[in-house]
C-alpha cells in the first residue's frame, strides 16, 4: 500500500511540476493594493482576498495599457519582430550563400583533380636527349611480353623493331624485302606482326612492324616509332616535364 501511494504522490508531483513550467495560457491579472501600487500576477490565486473584486484579466501582453499606449507598444513590438525576422532571414541567406560558395569551390577543386588525373592517364614519361625522344613501348605476342624504348621518328614510314628485340617475342616473318634507312641505303628487312603494341594509354592490336638488323654501337632504344602509329594519334610533347600526352584522333 505504501508503495502504491508513494507512486501516486510522485505522479501528482510530476504533474504539478509540469504545470508549473508549462505556459497554459497567456493570461495575467492586475490589481491595485492599498498603497496604490499596481500589481501584476500570472495566477489568480496569488491575489489577496481583499483585492479579488477589482481583478482585471488580460489575454494579451499590452491589454493592461491605455489604448494609445497599447497601439504604440503593439506597433513597436510588430516592428521589432519584423526586424528580428529580417535579421534571421538575412543570416539564413548568408549561410546558404556561404554554403553554395563552399560547394562550388569544392566542385571546381574536384573537377581540377579529375582533369589532372585524366591527363596523367593519357601521358607517357619519355626521355629526351640530344634532340631525340625515346618512348617506352610494350609488346605482347604469342603469350610473350617485352618492353623497350623506341625512338620517335616522324621520318619513318613504319614502326621498326631491331632483330635482337624481335627474337624475344618470337615475331614471325610474313614477308621479306628491302627497307631504306637514314642515309638512303637499302637494308634487308622482314614484315612481322605482334598481337599488340601499347604506347601510353593507347593499345594497337594486330600491329605490323618492320624487323631489321641494327649495326653499330649499343643504343638505349630497340627500334623506331614510326608514322604508321603516330598518324593515328594526336600527341603533345611537354619538353619541360618530359612527357607526351596522347589522344586518339577523333576522340
Amino acid at each position: 500500500m505504501t508503495s502504491k501511494w508513494t507512486g501516486v504522490a510522485m505522479l501528482l508531483a510530476g504533474v504539478a511540476a509540469f504545470l508549473a513550467v508549462s505556459p497554459l495560457g497567456a493570461e495575467f491579472y492586475k490589481y491595485t493594493d492599498k498603497n496604490g501600487r499596481t500589481v501584476y500576477v500570472d495566477e489568480i490565486w496569488k491575489i489577496p482576498a481583499e483585492y479579488q473584486n477589482q481583478v482585471g484579466r488580460y489575454a494579451e501582453k499590452f491589454d493592461h495599457l491605455p489604448a494609445d499606449q497599447k497601439a504604440q507598444a503593439t506597433e513597436f513590438d510588430r516592428e521589432r519582430q519584423q526586424a528580428l525576422e529580417l535579421e534571421r532571414q538575412q543570416q539564413t541567406e548568408g549561410q546558404l550563400r556561404e554554403l553554395r560558395e563552399r560547394e562550388d569551390l569544392e566542385r571546381r577543386r574536384q573537377a581540377e583533380i579529375d582533369r589532372q588525373d585524366k591527363l596523367k592517364t593519357q601521358e607517357t614519361r619519355v626521355t629526351i636527349a640530344n634532340n631525340q625522344i625515346f618512348v617506352p613501348v610494350s609488346f605482347r605476342n604469342g603469350g610473350l611480353e617485352a618492353a623497350t624504348q623506341l625512338l620517335l621518328d616522324t621520318g619513318a614510314t613504319h614502326t621498326v623493331v631491331y632483330r635482337s628485340f624481335a627474337s624475344q617475342l618470337n615475331i614471325l616473318s610474313l614477308t621479306k624485302g628491302q627497307s631504306k634507312v637514314a642515309g638512303g641505303q637499302s637494308v634487308f628487312s622482314e614484315v612481322g606482326k605482334v598481337d599488340s603494341m601499347k604506347v601510353g594509354p593507347i593499345l594497337a592490336r594486330d600491329f605490323s612492324v618492320i624487323i631489321m638488323s641494327f649495326e653499330g654501337p649499343p643504343t638505349a632504344y630497340n627500334g623506331l616509332l614510326g608514322m604508321d602509329f603516330l598518324s593515328r594519334v594526336e600527341y603533345t610533347l611537354d619538353y619541360e616535364n618530359q612527357v607526351i600526352r596522347w589522344k586518339l584522333r577523333g576522340n
